[in-house]
């Protein structure tokens, strides 16, 4: 595999010439049907390269509120600033300035993005550091450079207060925000997410497109204190959906802060013990040491003492030992680490197929204005007819190809969905036991709802699950669509105009003209891109979680944006009825029938978004057909109407009787010739 820098580099080099391409089609933009969208096309090219200097990583901070995420996100990327102050009383201190508001406190109100955007200023002004606020009803703005942490803070904070917002700000609801920085250590897109189950539900949707958007998770604890009872439900909610994505998405566990845990306890430093405390608690609820889930544990890191080593370089000192003990370049070669193993691949591949769309659109134009006008004009006629009727057969067909595609699709998932006849007897046989032997408290319903993910992760993905009959099913769907559109558009013989092309499902862009407007289909194809999948058709059924309440059953990857299964928490309601524990017993084997019905209901709206979104793509390939035949028949009527080809036909019409009467002339000249030559030899 080619080095992930290497590519990064040849496709940035690619990049740049297809964007100088597509400047230079403004030489024939008088040719072009649609030449207003040539600078639009050129602008996204920008932007593809822009994506290839910045992010090759999508990575999710989860945590408690007030473990350090924020303070992290802006010391991994160089953003922490490192302040001495000497407060009234004349007693040494220091304050941290980060590209995030930070602080004991809970903090971050709605989720947040940190975009690193490489060497592209562009829209910063010149700024380090530019927010961008995302209001309620899809209202975007740019709120300024380098603000104050009170400015940022009332955008995204919970204390923060509003009065310091733009007046026309106040009384607007924000759903995210986004803080684009220049100069960052890593080409990493970091989500610091406030939690599950958050009250405003553009921000649940939010953050459940933000888990599948991840390529993995950073897990943020902070050194002060250990993990409770109170973390279980968000890292079984983790270990549910490592379990039920695509590769085991990559956790990776950060203990933060240990410079405010330096104290010694027992013959070491506080965090020391922490660190011993978290491992064991992750090994007592998720399994054994060196798991895929666990991998090595927690990492001990201090981003203040990094940016302290930073500030004392600057002023001449020695940093270099609070920056190794900081383990923040550790913490970054692990991240560096999944971009070369193939996450950063993946992206590479996804900006490739985006540029490859737009290029080939465009030289696909260009060709097939090309072979009109070197058509005879004789042959224009002639074309215009095949042409038209070429026109009306896709029109009657598309209705049709649509029908059948439909009815199949809903026969393919009556077979996958099949095996959810018998999950809840196997679950049961396998959960009754665990269910009957404890209580129910936190711990044990951990455990049985760890096993219960792992029954139906295994379950799901078996040789007989619905996870792989999908995959097959799906598989089929895509050659059924092939065969159709080959059937009625035909195949590339080389001998006609606006040569068919075959269908190619790994990139097609959302529709959000008239016909088909922005949907959740849609927004499933972006999620699934940006995990690095060409496509939910082309690479099968990607298996991840349907929500934030992760305890549960999870079901494809259309569901993290369509639907999340609403499964009743039951840890909370038992703990008032110990007395009662028969009863509770009952409660959770009958919870896990409902689970099943919920499941396969989920499994079937993700089946059908998955089907609709593979017949969209034939639609859209279709569609894209028919435009081209339309925009070929315009050209050659133009040209049999253009006023020099006209005069063309009337010299032609004189010239014709005339050319074939000289070439018979010339023709029975040669066979004279031809033959008096033979006399001469045959006299001799």
């Amino acid at each position: 595999m080619m080095p992930v820098e290497e590519a990064r580099d040849e496709l940035k080099h690619l990049l740049s010439r297809c964007e100088r391409w597509l400047c230079d089609e403004e030489g024939v933009r008088d040719l072009l049907p649609d030449a207003a969208g040539l600078a639009g096309d050129a602008a996204r090219m920008e932007a593809l390269r822009t994506r290839v200097l910045s992010s090759m990583l999508n990575v999710a901070l989860l945590g408690r509120q007030s473990s350090g995420k924020s303070f992290l996100i802006s010391g991994l990327q160089g953003a922490l600033e490192y302040i001495p102050i000497t407060d009234e009383d004349g007693m040494p201190s220091a304050e941290f300035l980060g590209v995030l508001p930070s602080s004991a406190r809970p903090t971050t109100a709605c989720p947040c993005t940190v975009i690193p955007v490489g060497d592209d200023s562009s829209g910063r002004d010149g700024g380090r550091a530019l927010l961008r606020a995302n209001f309620t009803g899809g209202r975007v703005e740019d709120i300024g450079t380098d603000l104050p942490p009170a400015v940022v803070a009332a955008y995204g904070a919970v204390d923060g207060n509003v009065t310091n917002r733009r007046r026309e700000h106040i009384n607007l609801r924000v759903e995210s925000i986004e803080v684009l920085i220049s100069d960052a250590r890593l080409p990493v897109k970091l989500f610091d997410l406030p939690g599950s189950e958050s009250p405003i539900e553009e921000h649940e949707v939010i953050m459940r497109e933000a888990w599948a958007k991840a390529d993995c998770f950073v897990y943020v604890s902070h050194a002060t204190s250990a993990l409770t009872a109170n973390e279980l439900q968000l890292i079984r909610d983790l270990y549910a959906h490592h379990m039920q994505s695509n590769a085991n998405k990559k956790v990776l566990w950060v203990l933060t802060g240990i410079d405010l845990a330096t104290q010694r306890e027992q013959g070491q430093a506080a965090w020391k013990s922490v660190l011993t405390t978290n491992n064991a608690y992750l090994r007592t609820h998720f399994g054994t040491p060196g798991g895929q889930f666990i991998g090595e544990g927690f990492l001990p890191v201090s981003a203040a003492w990094e940016a302290e080593a930073d500030f004392k370089d600057s002023q001449g000192d020695d940093g270099s030992t609070l920056r190794r003990l900081s383990g923040m370049e550790t913490l970054r070669d692990h991240l560096r680490g999944l971009m070369e193993s193939g996450a950063g691949h993946a992206h590479l591949r996804q900006v490739a197929d985006e540029a490859r769309w737009l290029v080939r659109r465009r030289q696909r134009q260009l060709a097939d204005m090309l072979d009109t006008h070197q058509l005879a004009v004789e042959d224009l006629e002639a074309q215009q007819d095949s042409l038209r009727g070429r026109i009306r057969g896709a029109e009657r067909s598309l209705d049709r190809i649509r029908t059948e595609l439909g009815r199949e699709l809903q026969r393919r998932i009556r077979t996958a969905r099949a095996p959810f006849n018998g999950l809840a007897d196997e679950l049961h046989q396998q959960l009754d036991p665990l269910i009957d032997r404890g209580n129910l408290s936190a711990e044990h319903a951990n455990e049985v709802d760890v096993l219960q993910v792992q029954l139906f992760s295994q379950w799901m993905t078996s040789a007989a699950g619905p996870a792989t009959l999908w995959a097959g099913e799906l598989q089929a769907l895509d050659a059924s669509a092939r065969e159709l559109i080959r059937a009625d558009l035909g195949v590339n013989t080389g001998s006609q105009l606006v040569s068919p092309e075959p269908l190619d499902t790994n990139y097609f862009p959302m529709q959000t003209d008239s016909r088909q407007p922005l949907t959740a289909y849609g927004v499933v194809q972006a999620a699934a891109n940006t995990l690095g999948v060409a496509s939910p058709i082309a690479a099968g059924a990607v298996w991840l979680t349907t929500s934030l309440s992760l305890a549960t059953i999870a079901v494809p990857a259309g569901a993290a944006v369509l639907t999340a299964i609403a499964i009743a928490k039951v840890t909370d309601a038992l703990k008032d009825r110990e007395s009662k524990v028969e009863r509770a017993r009952q409660e959770r084997k009958d919870m896990i029938d409902e689970q099943v019905k919920q499941a396969r209901s989920a499994f079937e709206s993700v089946t059908q978004s998955q089907g609709r979104l593979l017949i969209d793509a034939v639609d859209h390939h279709h569609l894209q057909h028919q435009s081209r035949l339309k925009s070929t028949l315009a050209q050659i009527m133009e040209r049999i109407n253009a006023e020099d080809t006209v005069r063309s036909r009337a010299v032609i019409d004189r010239l014709t009787p005339v050319n074939q009467a000289g070439l018979g002339l010339v023709t029975g000249l040669q066979d004279l010739r031809d033959a008096l030559r033979n006399d001469v030899l045959m006299g001799r």
